[in-house]
């Protein structure tokens, strides 16, 4: 009887594990003039919370935004719950195109790491997309 509540109490417990939210230290960086010599940047930082059914946006005043979504991903050489996690999404640039996708490739990282991700328009523009995934 005691195994049989052992077990109840660890599939709650993965069940809610699988549930977390996940943090997102995001950075949007978008550079003007760089191939001038000279350079303007505009940055926006946010920490956002998400969870596998949401979806969430980080705006610049200027229009630039990312929307993101995150999960985890359970890997094979790991036991226990997942420190990997999975981000999809999209980055759009002032007038609303997408001009990047998180989505393939999968964007894949290590809660605590960053990854960078730089889209450049004409030698003259460039967004960059900073993520650190972080449990919450």
């Amino acid at each position: 009887m005691h195994k049989f509540h052992l077990f109840l109490i660890a599939a709650l417990l993965l069940s809610f594990e699988a549930q977390a939210k996940i943090g997102l230290n995001v950075s949007l960086i978008y550079k003007k003039g760089i191939g001038k010599g000279f350079f303007l940047s505009t940055e926006q930082h946010s920490i956002e919370q998400v969870d596998e059914r949401e979806q969430v946006m980080v705006q610049m005043k200027n229009g630039i935004k990312a929307e993101l979504s995150a999960y985890y991903v359970q890997s094979i050489h790991e036991y226990g719950p997942s420190g990997f996690v999975r981000i999809k999404g999209e980055i759009y640039n002032q007038a609303g195109k997408v001009v990047k996708t998180l989505n393939e490739p999968n964007l894949d990282i290590y809660l605590g790491e960053s990854k960078k991700i730089v889209h450049q328009e004409r030698n003259e523009e460039e967004i960059d997309l900073i993520i650190t995934p972080v449990s919450l």
